[in-house]
């Protein structure tokens, strides 16, 4: 929740989902979205890294960054980046609206 304040603060649109399961159903409606930020541990039937490797699968010009205060995912899930908690949410900012230019 504090990133996504940040991200506001930061002239960044935000839509906020509680799972990965909600989140790919923002996008499958056809809501423009420029980046994914999710957590490796998410509720749900999804996981960041499956909802990382859906977004790659059926949006695949939607960047996903993911972010945990566990190791980063050993998996081959697919994203742009990884930011280990706690992180700075000055550099989350920086990245993600560096990757949206």
């Amino acid at each position: 929740m504090m990133i996504a304040e940040e991200l506001r603060r930061s002239d960044l649109q935000v839509i906020e989902c509680g799972t990965a399961d909600e989140a790919l159903d923002v996008l499958h409606s056809g809501t423009p979205v420029s980046t994914v930020l999710s957590d490796v541990r998410m509720p749900g039937s999804l996981d960041g890294v499956k909802l990382a490797k859906a977004v790659h699968e059926e949006f695949p010009g939607v960047p996903v960054f993911l972010t945990s205060s566990l190791a980063p995912p050993l998996d081959t899930a697919p994203h742009e980046g990884f930011f280990q908690k706690p992180y700075d949410p000055r550099v989350v900012v920086r990245t993600i609206k560096s990757t949206m230019r």
